[in-house]
């Protein structure tokens, strides 16, 4: 028997997973790394701290594979938007520089209303964004200017892994698409931006197909035969689609981990008017259109931390669905981490609105858990705008709560398929090996790998009452917004 590794790079961990070509689980693993906060509004991490997380994962799964027979390739997705700035050996002279990092905030607020700045979102698809890359490197320019100016050249945290291993500098057109750096239609970096940056493309990493191979050299880290191909693969938010089945015109998926995203895929770019939605690129045939959220089930987490800690989820989720649609009308605005879509807004804050001397605590359980959803309904309004969606795909933590998962078909009045694992990433990083390696020719023929657990019907009278709702929540979350520009948050 034979098998593929599917390992997803995340913010706070890798996990690695071996599945067979019937889409069956032989093992996996999982390693943690932490976040570094040196100043206020600052998220960074070891690349060498990372390296070494990956090198004893994927050594975990490998060794626990022994008995399964040959290793075909391992293919990887990676979290997108980190910088890191190397030396001319090849040596970090900073730390990975996150997505969740907000330096270069007030930077990206002001590129974002200039004629430039929409150009460039035009041509590269990345919202303007202290997420971006793009936005990072302006904030290194303008305040280091000595390392911005040494700096022999600047890559992401996939792309240092696939360097440490293999001597070559590779950057996938995914992960590439995702810096604002690169021309999502040219599939090449953007003369245009780079020219603005005062870089040039010889400072980054050559763009390849998400296809591309790299055979492993012998005696290599992560305990694998000489010359066993090393899939460059594509970001975490594209393969999660992948993963999950949303993958061709009229489906979305929805994950709510810690973080929110919905997501749909299609044959060609699309960029949003009001700059709401990124477009990323899975492959040359599929873009990845969409926006994430960084107020997820961290929301839920943090009321139930600090309020209900003493009480089980399982125990909050059946209570919160003895509490009316609408929660008796409070309303939870749940911008506990500032939010990128719909809004892209860092400074702008959360809170509840509408409260009532009769509102009990189970009340505000039910309000996280419709604003959360509400929020991604605001991201999927834009998304419908241009493409009829059938069916949605949901992963992630909130599905634990089967409350949870029915409130989203209804707040989206679309059915909802539950997906059978929470490892998309890891699914839709083995799908692409596959692919890659000639195991597979297309996606719809691995259906084993992306199995559906429960199916949710939206209920029509719950679809029209929220759709009210949702009218409110956009009206708060608008005088929300315009608080925190004004800088009143």
């Amino acid at each position: 028997m034979a098998y593929i590794i599917g390992a997803d790079l995340g913010t706070t961990n890798i996990k690695a997973v071996a599945f067979n070509l019937k889409g069956e689980i032989l093992a996996d693993h999982s390693e943690e790394y932490p976040m570094i906060h040196p100043q206020a509004g600052w998220s960074e991490q070891d690349p060498e701290t990372i390296m070494r997380a990956v090198e004893y994962c994927i050594q975990s799964v490998v060794k626990k594979c022994r008995a399964d027979g040959e290793v075909l390739g391992l293919s990887f997705s990676a979290a997108m938007h980190s910088v890191i700035a190397l030396d001319k050996e090849g040596k970090p002279l900073t730390h990975s520089i996150i997505w969740a990092d907000n330096r270069s905030a007030e930077l990206a607020d002001a590129l974002r209303e200039t004629r430039e700045g929409r150009k460039m979102y035009r041509t590269n698809g990345t919202p303007i964004h202290a997420m971006s890359p793009l936005c990072k490197l302006l904030w290194l320019r303008d305040n280091e200017p000595k390392l911005f100016k040494e700096a022999a050249r600047f890559v992401g945290i996939k792309e240092y892994v696939f360097f440490k291993l293999t001597g070559k500098y590779l950057i996938d057109y995914s992960i590439a698409s995702a810096t604002g750096l690169f021309n999502i239609e040219k599939f090449a970096w953007d003369d245009y931006t780079l020219k603005y940056l005062g870089l040039t493309a010889d400072r980054f990493s050559e763009p390849v197909s998400p296809y591309h191979l790299v055979n492993l050299p012998a005696e290599n880290a992560l305990g694998l035969p000489e010359g066993t191909p090393m899939v460059l693969g594509a970001s975490d938010g594209c393969l999660a689609n992948l993963g999950s089945g949303a993958i061709v015109p009229g489906t979305m998926a929805v994950t709510i981990g810690t973080s929110g995203a919905v997501r749909i895929s299609s044959p060609k770019p699309f960029a949003d008017e009001q700059m709401r939605t990124f477009c990323y690129i899975l492959d040359k045939e599929t873009y990845v259109i969409g926006g994430a959220s960084n107020n997820g089930a961290v929301v839920f987490e943090w009321l139930k931390d600090h309020f209900f800690d003493e009480i089980e989820y399982e125990d909050l989720f059946k209570k919160a669905a003895e509490i009316p649609l609408g929660s008796d009308g409070l309303l939870c605005l749940p911008y506990l981490l500032g939010e990128r879509a719909p809004l892209w807004n860092s400074a702008v804050r959360g809170g509840f609105v509408g409260l009532d001397i009769y509102h009990t605590p189970t009340h505000f359980v039910r309000a996280v858990m419709e604003g959360t959803l509400l929020n991604l309904y605001s991201i999927g309004k834009v998304l419908l705008e241009n493409q009829e969606v059938k069916a949605i795909y949901a992963n992630g933590g909130f599905a634990k709560s089967k409350t949870w998962v029915q409130m989203l078909a209804d707040v989206f009045g679309i059915t909802v398929n539950l997906n059978d694992t929470v490892e998309t990433g890891s699914v839709g990083a083995a799908l692409m090996g596959l692919k890659a390696l000639g195991h597979i020719d297309n996606y719809a023929d691995a259906k084993q790998f992306t199995p559906i657990g429960h199916i949710f019907k939206p209920n029509a009278a719950n679809h029209k009452a929220y759709e009210a709702l949702q009218e409110d929540f956009e009206e708060w979350a608008g005088i929300f917004d315009k608080r925190a520009k004004s800088g009143k948050a």
